[in-house]
């Protein structure tokens, strides 16, 4: 089976057999006149294959930049020895993400606590040199020549998070701004820690947009109708949103009963959690988004109880 997804001429999705599936993460190879782009390259574990693949199917192709939608392991965690055999290149990330990539200590502490075994698999993140990283304020550009691709600040999955805009073709990489896709389920990406209110406000700047095509990390892509995608993940998220909110008014205080009656709700999580998390990696990754979104909501409940 083949490791590529061809998008078009230009773009294409690298997916390696990591976690022991092709399906999981979206990296995108961009090529232009100039030279070429890559797009999430996944955490270190995964460096080896994904340059395996690139050699064999992409031998003549000049990548020279780099990009991450957010810095998290799964994104970005391979970065430093993907430096080390590329040479020299340019990684771009949001500002906020510059100066954990330059030290990822407070970055891997955090992703052990949060991920857990799925962390230590993924293995521990390498510094980056200064000197190679462009802070990628929003609406900026990467210019590949006949390609351009335009950064979008789309906080709430993470503060760092960024979405690109490949034109022409008008392909919108989504990263974690959007939901997961698993067998035509979505459900939001709402891992701690999250910010409920800006994730809404990124998907409605989203949607602004006309896209012929969207892809999302986890895992590929749709075209046409593309807006349906968008409006599946907000209605999805405010709707997590509403039945945890009012379960916490109701008595609900621990995150672990809140999931189960969400499972008990939403079919499509539940398909998730039974098909998915068969496999031992992915254990948890339902519950944690969960997690984040409850966590969210319940500080907003506070605020809202607060004020009146």
């Amino acid at each position: 089976m083949s490791n590529t997804i061809k998008i078009n001429d230009n773009v294409y999705i690298i997916s390696t057999e990591l976690l022991n599936t092709s399906d999981w993460l979206s990296t995108y190879l961009i090529i232009g006149s100039k030279e070429a782009l890559l797009v999430d390259p996944g955490p270190s574990i995964n460096i080896e294959n994904l340059m395996e693949v690139i050699k064999t199917e992409f031998g003549g192709v000049n990548i020279k930049h780099v990009a991450v939608t957010h810095i998290h392991l799964d994104h970005g965690g391979g970065l430093g020895k993907l430096v080390k055999l590329l040479g020299d290149v340019k990684v771009y990330v949001h500002p906020k993400g510059v100066k954990h990539l330059i030290n990822p200590n407070k970055l891997w502490e955090a992703s052990k606590e949060v991920l857990g075994d799925m962390a230590v698999f993924f293995n521990p993140p390498e510094p980056l040199e200064p000197n190679i990283l462009v802070g990628l304020e929003d609406r900026s550009n990467i210019d590949l020549g006949d390609i351009n691709i335009k950064a979008l600040y789309t906080p709430g999955h993470a503060p760092h998070h960024i979405s690109y805009i490949v034109e022409p073709g008008s392909m919108l990489i989504a990263g974690d701004a959007l939901g997961n896709l698993f067998n035509g389920r979505v459900y939001p990406v709402t891992v701690p820690p999250f910010d409920l209110v800006e994730y809404v406000k990124s998907i409605d700047r989203l949607s602004q947009f006309t896209y012929n095509v969207v892809s999302v990390a986890h895992f590929g892509y749709v075209e046409g109708d593309t807006e349906i995608l968008i409006q599946r993940v907000k209605d999805k998220a405010l709707a997590w949103a509403a039945v945890i909110a009012d379960l916490i008014k109701n008595g609900y205080d621990q995150p672990k009963d809140i999931y189960n009656e969400l499972l008990r709700r939403d079919l499509e999580l539940r398909y998730v959690a039974t098909y998915r998390e068969k496999y031992k990696m992915f254990e948890g990754t339902s519950y944690r988004a969960v997690l984040g979104m409850y966590q969210s909501v319940k500080k907003l409940v506070g605020l809202q109880n607060f004020r009146s």
